[in-house]
């Protein structure tokens, strides 16, 4: 994911929307499939925002269709946009998908291209990504 936004968002600010999503993979879904063995099980996700001061509100509000259209998704199964209550300008979205397939729906999807152009101007800094195998389960 890392990859992702630090390639996808200074994209589709010079290219607009459209043409970053016609590239044949998501850098994102590149990272995911790289790290995750099973392709078609489960897989979680935890990506760290940093905002710039005084964005926060911002950017909780351009990712509430997002949240919405994403928990719609029949793939997923949990997406929560987390505020850190010791650091105002952090956020975190803890993200899970029953497959890569999944994943690659949600990155295709219109909730996700709207929200890329919203929140790239409000980051300081490049997202942190972590991939996780479901365990106890």
């Amino acid at each position: 994911m890392l990859r992702f936004v630090k390639l996808v968002v200074p994209m589709v600010l010079a290219l607009g929307v459209s043409s970053v999503f016609a590239q044949d993979e998501n850098p994102v879904v590149a990272t995911v499939k790289s790290k995750v063995k099973d392709k078609d099980k489960p897989f979680g996700m935890a990506v760290i925002f940093k905002v710039k001061p005084g964005n926060e509100k911002a950017f909780e509000e351009a990712f509430k269709p997002c949240l919405v259209g994403t928990r719609k998704e029949p793939g997923n199964l949990g997406y929560f946009l987390n505020h850190d209550l010791e650091d105002p300008q952090t956020f975190i979205v803890f993200e899970r998908f029953k497959s890569v397939a999944a994943l690659e729906a949600h990155a295709k999807s219109p909730h996700v291209a709207e929200l890329l152009p919203k929140i790239g101007p409000l980051l300081d800094g490049e997202a942190k990504v972590k991939v996780f195998s479901i365990a106890g389960e």
